[in-house]
């Protein structure tokens, strides 16, 4: 049997023609590995080139790309540890512009100082007329190749080379292998001029479909008598994880860069796996692709590998340094995610420059936020923790999710219990599992901030505009119609999607739309009619549409989606029913807890044995449990035998709920009450607060008068004290303070209307009602507002005089736009002591007013107010009451007719409205009338429509 250490040269092919290619190169085959690393996914021809042992392995199937290149490249130093450099041979698409590149001949990666061997770039679509841009370069061949490449290259000048006879020799010793791998009729390498895209099917041949009209063509000469026919090129190699299929690019790339060829794999090796890498030129990058090229090419390429093995002496190998074993490929895999968000603001990018302003403005429209106080789509998947390996199996290989895979359209709806990795599977989906070709646009429901279906179109608008530009016309023709109102018309939001994914422009979309059981229940309904509206029971053809779709499994979210059984009777993917699966997963992540644990804790094998028995013993584990259980074994000193261990266990939380108690119950009685401040203030916060903005928030006290009154830290001591008060519970992504986990929002928020019986032994759980949470934040921001009251307000440079190493201001937009929000929710009572301050702020002679309204109007459009007419808008009860005390005048009006009693109906305040009447305000019919056709067009639509 083979023994791996005499093994010290990788070859990696992408596709099976290569690896027959590389195979029959080889001087001796040798027999195949008894075993091998069990991480090690591989399969691997073994055999001698010259006087080299050589390793031999392929990508698998249809699985091509940098990450797929860099998984076997990791794979195979694995087992074979002795590798001291690679080669990566193969066929690539050939540039046709710098230099006289033909089918057949060969480019090997050489230096550019500019740009390295390999020149890394992504796009979002590869089609005629998009944009490229650069993502880096990558690490040079290693110097021994490097002389190699530079000896044969002189030989090669001097005596030509042998590639064509090295290929006729293969091929005549087995003859099976002449149809595929045999050189073409000449009269095959057409290059077409690149404004000539392919005229048929991608299926189709040239030769069917674009024939060979000189127009089209580009003529070139015959090489000469002593020109090598194959020949081989020295430049710049161009990587992506895109096949290149645009000529127009091809020749910008070729014109800036000097690249003489595309490929797909090497980008995911430079870095990592000290190689070079040789491609022979099946076709031109452009859209005639060229099947009957492919053969030879992958033959000549393999012949240039072998004769450059044979330049170098095995001794000079062996000196070379081992190549360090790639233990993980997370650093790969975070390059590929760069790569793609650096694609996506490409297509952003080069939209915007083809977009007139009128389009580009509509677009912005749906990101929602344009100053980045608001938390935007995207960070709420940034934030979802990256799958570990080997897990998440349950449903990446169950059958539905297969079957779902190969169908053109219909949705996928994926239950499982919290904690069960609902949302890291979405993220791995988005991220790295759905197929390139479609276009993947993404939504994550968020209870409370993140939660409306207008919300959730918009981001999905967002993304799909900016990915497909041509299909903003159909956002256009609504946005002519309702200007900035669109994005508050949730039907007219709708109608915008549905029309769009239709257009035959769009080509295949998947929407993935995660914890369906965190949308607004209100909204829930309306959200899956239209779904089902997509897929027509009466339509065979749904066109090329497809839905992922995540909750917890509860009967009132899976039932609403009975109506779509019918079209698709593999709709419903139960991982509450993969119990036992995801229970073996959620065992290997506990393993790979211990073996991190073992090394900052120094622990000995029986004790990592034991403690991982232990945990797997643990019923009802999850995803969850077990990231909260090892960051309290981390934080805990326990003593490394088996009965400090055991000592140990009984400490341990059995559920979340007993976890998250013991990470509150961390913080002393002093710290206690901010603690339940800032837990309040995230319960009831209508976003996530920024650090800066829950700095000054928790800093303000019952006694707090003035700014200088706010004692404030800088912003890195007081995440730092905000970790120590909260924990694990609580996650500071962003600069932004969120719940670890929306489980940590249940277990505090107590239900008033359907109370449950709480264990005695846990103090925090449902603890806070909502209007409790809600009173502490109207409390804060009007207490913040108020300051702007005082005579000693904080400097503009809030580093100057006050002393304050952050900007007290931080939580003024926040407060202005959210106060009275707060306020009503919280159901004040009328002798409540923020009663008196609150009204302050609602006059309109105060400093705290001009200052909050100014910011308020610009969310709202609001005109101006009275005292009176500001508490009605806000529905606050107890504010009206005192007002009405002091003889605020109960039909005065703004400069649009508006009274306190219009404010309130508009509002729905049933209470306040009852309250105006009974005190004796009029109602003027005239206004309402008026309010419901031409106010209601001037606003915009803003009452949402749906």
């Amino acid at each position: 049997m083979s023994d791996p250490n005499d093994y010290t040269v990788g070859w990696i092919c992408a596709i099976d023609t290569e690896y027959v290619a590389a195979q029959e190169f080889l001087d001796e085959e040798h027999p195949r590995l008894a075993s091998q690393d069990p991480n090690d996914n591989n399969i691997y021809t073994l055999g001698r080139v010259g006087q080299h042992n050589v390793v031999i392995a392929c990508l698998p199937h249809w699985n091509y790309g940098l990450v797929s290149a860099a998984n076997v490249a990791s794979d195979m130093l694995r087992t074979f540890t002795n590798v001291r450099f690679g080669l990566m041979v193969g066929v690539g698409g050939g540039v046709p512009t710098k230099q006289d590149i033909r089918l057949g001949d060969v480019v090997v990666s050489s230096l550019d100082y500019a740009n390295g061997a390999v020149y890394q770039y992504d796009f979002g679509q590869t089609v005629q007329d998009k944009a490229f841009r650069a993502t880096g370069h990558l690490d040079a061949p290693p110097l021994l190749l490097q002389a190699a490449v530079q000896d044969l290259k002189t030989t090669y000048r001097r005596h030509g080379n042998q590639i064509d006879k090295a290929i006729a020799a293969v091929l005549e010793r087995n003859p099976r292998l002449e149809e595929e791998y045999r050189r073409p009729d000449p009269i095959t390498d057409r290059l077409y001029k690149n404004t000539f895209t392919h005229a048929g099917p991608s299926h189709q041949s040239c030769t069917s479909v674009c024939g060979d009209d000189e127009s089209t063509l580009i003529i070139r000469d015959a090489r000469q008598k002593y020109d090598d026919n194959p020949k081989v090129h020295y430049g710049l190699i161009a990587s992506s994880n895109q096949l290149m299929k645009d000529a127009l690019v091809r020749d910008r790339l070729a014109e800036e860069k000097g690249v003489l060829c595309f490929e797909m794999e090497a980008a995911g090796l430079m870095n990592h796996f000290k190689c070079l890498v040789i491609r022979g030129i099946c076709d031109y990058s452009d859209s005639h692709k060229n099947e009957a090229w492919k053969g030879y090419a992958a033959m000549a390429a393999a012949a240039y590998a072998k004769d450059l093995l044979g330049r170098i002496a095995p001794s000079r190998v062996e000196a070379e340094e081992k190549i360090r074993v790639l233990s993980r490929i997370y650093e790969v895999v975070e390059k590929a995610q760069d790569i793609a968000k650096q694609g996506l603001q490409t297509q952003i990018d080069f939209a915007r420059e083809r977009m007139s302003e009128k389009e580009n403005m509509c677009l912005q429209l749906f990101f929602l936020t344009t100053d980045g106080k608001d938390a935007t789509y995207e960070s709420y998947k940034d934030r979802v923790e990256e799958r570990v390996d080997g897990t998440c199996m349950w449903f990446l290989e169950h059958e539905n999710f297969q079957k779902w895979l190969k169908q053109e359209s219909g949705p996928l709806l994926v239950s499982a219990d919290p904690g069960c990795g609902k949302s890291v599977l979405a993220k791995y989906l988005i991220d790295h599992y759905l197929p390139r070709s479609a276009t993947i646009c993404y939504y994550f429901f968020k209870d409370q901030d993140q939660n409306t279906v207008r919300q959730a179109l918009c981001a999905l608008l967002h993304q799909l505009l900016t990915k497909k530009p041509s299909l903003i016309e159909h956002a256009i023709s609504q946005y002519d119609k309702k200007g900035k109102g669109l994005i508050n018309s949730t039907k007219s939001l709708w109608e915008v999607l549905q029309i769009a994914v239709k257009d035959p422009q769009a080509g295949p979309i998947i929407i993935v739309l995660d914890a369906l059981d965190e949308c607004a229940q209100s909204e829930f309904e309306d959200l899956i009619r239209n779904i089902e509206r997509q897929f027509p029971s009466d339509h065979f053809d749904h066109g090329k549409l497809k839905y992922i779709l995540t909750c917890r499994p509860y009967d009132q979210i899976v039932s609403e989606f009975s109506n779509l059984l019918h079209s698709f009777p593999n709709i419903r993917i139960p991982g509450e029913e993969e119990s036992e699966t995801i229970s073996q997963e959620v065992n290997h992540v506990i393993t790979c807890r211990i073996n991190q644990l073992s090394t900052t804790k120094r622990l000995n094998s029986d004790i990592k044995s034991h403690l991982e028995k232990r945990l797997q013993e643990t019923s009802h584990r999850t995803y969850l449990w077990v990231h909260l259980v090892f960051d309290y074994l981390e934080g805990v000193d326990f003593k490394k035998t088996l009965k400090g261990l055991e000592s140990t266990m009984t400490t341990l939380p059995k559920s979340v709920n007993e976890a998250y108690e013991k990470i509150l119950n961390k913080s002393n009685d002093k710290e206690r009450r901010m603690v339940r401040k800032v837990l309040s203030v995230i319960l009831a916060a209508s976003r996530p607060l920024t650090l800066s903005e829950m700095n000054v928030a928790v800093n303000i006290e019952d006694t707090s008068e003035s700014f200088r009154d706010l004692d404030l830290e800088d912003e890195e001591d007081f995440e730092r004290r905000l970790r120590s008060w909260c924990g694990l519970f609580v996650l500071i992504h962003h600069r932004r303070v969120y719940f670890l986990h929306q489980t940590a929002r249940e277990f505090l928020l107590a239900d008033l209307a359907s109370p449950t019986t709480v264990s005695p032994e846990l103090h925090w759980h449902h603890s806070i009602t909502a209007q409790d949470a809600h009173a502490v934040l109207a409390e804060l921001c009007v207490r913040y507002l108020n300051f702007f009251n005082s005579d000693t307000t904080l400097p503009t440079d809030a580093n100057g005089a006050a002393g304050h190493p952050v900007d007290g201001h931080a939580f003024l937009d926040y407060s202005a736009k959210n106060w009275g929000a707060h306020f009503r929710e919280a159901s004040i009572i009328d002798d409540a002591a923020i009663v008196p301050p609150t009204t302050k702020i609602c006059n309109p002679d105060s400093k705290s007013y001009s200052t909050w309204f100014t910011i308020y109007w610009e969310m709202t459009h609001t005109k101006c107010f009275t005292d009176l007419m500001v508490a009605s808008h806000f529905g606050l009860n107890a504010v009206v009451k005192q007002l009405l005390e002091n003889g605020a005048e109960l039909e005065a009006k703004d400069e649009t007719g508006r009274t306190p009693l219009v404010e309130a109906i508009e509002g729905q305040h049933v209470a306040i409205v009852k309250r105006l009447l009974e005190t004796g305000a009029k109602v003027d019919y005239h206004y309402q009338r008026r309010v419901s056709e031409s106010d209601r067009r001037r606003m915009g639509d803003n009452k949402d429509d749906s």
